[in-house]
């Protein structure tokens, strides 16, 4: 009997002991997940400031046409989210003498966001819920502190050309086109996180045909030459209930999630009405 008892009280610390050591491996890992969640997050912003052209010369002000869109890729472990956004806003200045010292600020409106990943009455489940993880959409409701996705442009290299009067007009249609690849640098504001980004555009300025060398175009079309690449968790955009509270991870919610997006623009954009204009 003796034994016995001591066998059973032996078992039953050993399991104890175990349990114990495994609540506490659990309880590590959990914590150490929250502390890198929190190192690998970007500084947090409220907005940008728009950055100016640095020169003295002409400067043409543009506005984004509010039809720009942006198509977003974001590859997980079993679902390939395929999404697009249909509304913009912004400013460009262009330095036509030397297009490096163009700036601007283009704003997508996170709140037309729609995923087309499977053609069916899915995706507007997929939707709501890519909404709610970005605090968008707050239960029926928009927030407008979230609702933008803004990109700073600070800089500008790369340039196939930088005098815009001495690129070659080509035809197009009805019109003409003079086209300058170049790479944007810039900062990126999304869920109230800035992360520092590139991106490497073809920009198409369009004219009537027979139009000056130096005449302002019609219109400046921007569009990406490869995919900008983000980070969700540096952005910390993560599951969440329609209240905005966070989810806890589980094996469904991580073979769906994908960690990266890959961001392309279509950005057109058209002279400012003159100041005072209605």
């Amino acid at each position: 009997m003796h034994r016995l008892a001591r066998a059973a009280f032996t078992a039953t610390f050993l399991l104890s002991a175990g349990m114990a050591a495994t609540v506490v491996t659990v309880a590590t890992i959990v914590a150490c997940g929250k502390k890198d969640d929190a190192a690998g997050l970007a500084p947090a912003a409220s907005a940008l400031a728009t950055s100016k052209a640095e020169t003295t010369a002409t400067t043409w002000h543009y506005v984004v046409d509010p039809e720009s869109t942006t198509h977003v890729d974001m590859p997980g472990v079993k679902e390939h989210i395929k999404a697009d956004t249909t509304g913009a806003a912004g400013t460009f200045d262009v330095a036509p003498g030397d297009l490096t010292q163009s700036r601007g600020l283009v704003r997508i409106d996170l709140a037309t966001f729609a995923t087309h990943t499977f053609g069916n009455d899915d995706d507007g489940t997929q939707t709501k819920h890519a909404l709610t993880w970005l605090e968008v959409a707050v239960g029926d409701k928009t927030s407008e502190e979230m609702r933008w996705a803004d990109f700073a442009i600070r800089g500008i290299d790369g340039a196939s050309a930088t005098d815009l009067t001495k690129v070659e007009p080509i035809k197009d249609g009805t019109g003409e086109v003079r086209s300058v690849a170049m790479t944007v640098h810039g900062d990126v504001l999304i869920h109230g996180h800035r992360v520092q980004k590139d991106g490497l555009v073809d920009v198409a300025f369009r004219y009537p045909e027979g139009a000056a060398a130096d005449s302002r175009p019609s219109r400046i079309e921007i569009k990406s030459k490869e995919p900008m690449h983000v980070v969700l968790k540096e952005l910390d955009v993560r599951p969440r209930d329609p209240a905005g509270q966070l989810l806890d991870w589980t094996t469904k919610l991580i073979s769906k999630v994908a960690e990266t997006a890959d961001v392309t623009v279509d950005i057109g954009a058209t002279p400012a009405p003159p100041p005072g204009a209605p």
